[in-house]
């Protein structure tokens, strides 16, 4: 169930008009029955699976917080959590690729044999709802938490629909304790409405409408000039930004109109002049995430300079696997990687550019044109089996200098990409909108008429969210 779908609004509908009218206990049990819903509608074999790993996690937790007051060692006990967690997305993410690549190393066909007879089917939000149980289990451990929450809370906080697919990642200390309080002023439904609206634009006029014009390139790329493959790199990593931004920007919209503040995951990344400001404007919950649970756990800055950076690498090796079981998804997380390394390598060395503004102009154009080229190995992964050739297809497009047929329609992939950018800058001096306050009581009503004005107009239908994937 996406959100830009009838079945949603209908399933919303429904649950904010019950949810607001019954005491604190009803209002969770409507959460939890909304959220089943809510996965069920995809599978309802794997919402039970979904369930089950939810309860496991439970348990477990309340084992680790026993042995935390009886003042055991939980060492093996939290790397026995992890560990079954880890499993669980491997099996479900990972089983392909993982015989695939032992095919391509050995050339055993009867592996290759094995691996095609098994059907799995990827359950929704795996990736995410993984990291979120993992976290909370090594939170017990770190004695961040203390008092394991009812059941029913747990239960909620792990599937709370409107951040369950795609994120934001929340932490226990940013959702549970709001959930004996939740509570809805004029200003905070005002802002989620604003959010929804906008988030909408994002995907349904923007994403959607990009994704349209670009895909065919990555089909028959060969057919396309270098500068149709340059505007179609810069298209797609705006594609990307105002599906993801927009599916966290209806998210945060909907738990404001539950009562809830959830966690920001974009601030203008686009407008970062590195790749260290980049990754804390990017998926800041994801980033953040793989900073105090995988760097830290790795060593962090432990271990002097080289190790760090080794630790770094390691890192967004990783995380650019958990976006999907492909080597394309490696390679992307391995190069984001390298170009942190090499920042931190001219930081550690003094050499710094000039603070001049053309100079610093041209540094950020340089940035950009090196995170479009870092989407080469992200898009190619969604190719399967044949990405390297959709890689070396794309990058000999780009660097052959040679002439092809112009992208078609790209007067209006320009002009999507130029109005991506703009609300980047508006995400990057948030306090621009502070200045319309006053008349948001008058602009809030134009603005969502001609929002959707514009999604009569360019909406094509619900299309599945990027994100939705991993």
């Amino acid at each position: 169930m996406i959100f830009n779908s009838i079945p949603f609004f209908i399933l919303f509908v429904f649950t904010y008009i019950l949810y607001w009218n019954v005491n604190n206990f009803y209002k969770k049990i409507i959460l939890l029955i909304s959220s089943i819903l809510f996965y069920s509608y995809h599978s309802l074999f794997l919402s039970l699976h979904f369930l089950s790993i939810i309860l496991i996690n439970y348990i477990l937790s309340y084992y680790l917080i026993q042995f935390k007051k009886e003042e055991k060692d939980t060492k093996i006990l939290i790397n026995f959590t992890v560990t079954i967690n880890l499993i669980n997305l491997a099996f479900f993410k990972y089983f392909y690729f993982f015989f695939h690549s032992i095919y391509t190393l050995t050339g055993i066909i009867s592996i290759q044999n094995f691996s095609t007879s098994i059907i799995i089917a990827l359950p929704l939000a795996i990736s995410f709802y993984t990291f979120q149980l993992i976290a909370f289990q090594i939170d017990i451990h770190r004695n961040k938490i203390s008092v394991l929450p009812p059941i029913l809370d747990y239960f909620i906080f792990i599937l709370f629909f409107p951040q369950l697919i795609a994120g934001p990642i929340m932490r226990s200390e940013e959702f549970l304790p709001k959930l004996d309080k939740p509570s809805a002023d004029f200003e905070k439904i005002k802002n989620g409405l604003f959010l929804i609206i906008t988030g909408l634009l994002k995907k349904v006029v923007l994403a959607d409408n990009i994704g349209g014009i670009i895909n065919p390139l990555y089909l028959q790329t060969e057919d396309y000039s270098s500068v149709s493959v340059l505007i179609v790199l810069f298209g797609f990593i705006i594609q990307v930004y105002c599906d993801f931004s927009g599916y966290s920007d209806i998210a945060r919209g909907l738990a404001n109109l539950l009562g809830f503040d959830i966690p920001h995951n974009f601030r203008g990344p686009f407008f970062a002049n590195s790749f260290t400001e980049f990754w804390g404007r990017w998926h800041i919950t994801l980033s953040t995430w793989l900073r105090d649970y995988l760097y830290i756990s790795l060593g962090g800055n432990k271990g002097g300079f080289h190790r760090s950076n080794i630790n770094m690498l390691i890192t967004m090796s990783l995380g650019g696997l958990w976006h999907g079981a492909d080597v394309a998804y490696l390679l992307w997380g391995t190069f984001l990687g390298g170009m942190l390394a090499i920042e931190r390598l001219m930081d550690k060395s003094g050499f710094k550019l000039p603070d001049v503004t053309g100079i610093k102009f041209f540094k950020w154009v340089f940035f950009i044109f090196l995170l479009a080229l870092s989407g080469i190995f992200f898009r190619s992964g969604m190719f399967g089996d044949s990405s390297i050739q959709v890689i070396n297809k794309l990058f000999y497009g780009l660097f052959s200098f040679r002439e092809g047929k112009l992208i078609y329609r790209y007067q209006e992939l320009l002009l999507f990409i130029s109005m991506g950018m703009f609300l980047n800058y508006i995400e990057y001096y948030n306090n621009i909108l502070d200045k319309f306050k006053k008349l948001e009581h008058i602009l809030l009503p134009i603005y969502s008429i001609f929002i959707m004005i514009l999604l009569g107009l360019f909406g094509d239908g619900g299309g599945d969210f990027i994100y939705f994937q991993f």
